[in-house]
């Protein structure tokens, strides 16, 4: 029994999009996807959009129709991690910034996953953040 191939194209409903994406150029041209090939921006590792995957992204999760996929599944999902991580090192500071600025453990710890992401993410380094736990780091 062959395995199907998997679907290249979708029919694409901009109705469904996010009303920025709506009022796009993209709006009036687009009527179906189309899974195409590229190379992960972290890893080199060649990747596919697909066009469900597209569909997905743009009509259900209302991403923005301009955004392009940079990394790999493997590497989105790290990305991910590191987000979270990211978001609950923020909400424990948040709560006990007293105590955790002594923390030299948790301070690497923050500043190690800002200085990871910034492998998968091209365009988002948090200096200033940065520049704090050192700082921090300095003087625990």
């Amino acid at each position: 029994m062959q395995k199907k191939a998997p679907v290249s194209t979708v029919p694409a409903n901009p109705a469904n999009w996010s009303p920025q994406s709506q009022r796009s150029v993209s709006a009036e041209w687009t009527k179906e996807y189309t899974s195409y090939r590229y190379n992960c921006w972290r890893c080199p590792t060649s990747a596919v959009f697909s066009a469900e995957d597209q569909r997905y992204a743009y009509e259900v999760k209302k991403a923005p129709i301009d955004q392009k996929r940079i990394l790999c599944e493997e590497c989105w999902r790290r990305s991910n991690q590191i987000a979270a991580e990211l978001s609950k090192c923020e909400e424990d500071w948040a709560e006990s910034k007293e105590v955790l600025r002594r923390d030299r453990a948790f301070l690497e710890r923050w500043a190690r996953l800002l200085d990871e992401r910034d492998q998968y993410v091209p365009y988002r380094s948090d200096s200033a953040k940065k520049n704090m736990l050192a700082k921090l780091l300095r003087d625990a």
